[in-house]
């Protein structure tokens, strides 16, 4: 298991198609806890488990994401 990592921030955003009004979803921002479990570097993958978030109705999980150059 690595260390504990505090804040996973990301753009929550509606992509909604309602042509009568056209207006554009403000980002938001969310943040959780969770752990990094596992880090691939050859298939550039990184998993990790986190707690309940209630902003969206997320259950606690494990989670697996892909390393793109745009990450940080």
């Amino acid at each position: 298991m690595f260390s504990l990592f505090t804040v996973i921030g990301f753009n929550a955003q509606a992509n909604e198609h309602h042509h009568e009004t056209m207006s554009e979803a403000k980002p938001q921002v969310i943040s959780a806890t969770g752990v990094v479990k596992g880090i691939d570097l050859e298939s550039k993958k990184i998993t990790i488990h986190h707690d309940p978030i209630a902003a969206v109705n997320w259950p606690e999980m494990t989670m697996r994401f892909t390393i793109t150059p745009q990450t940080k």
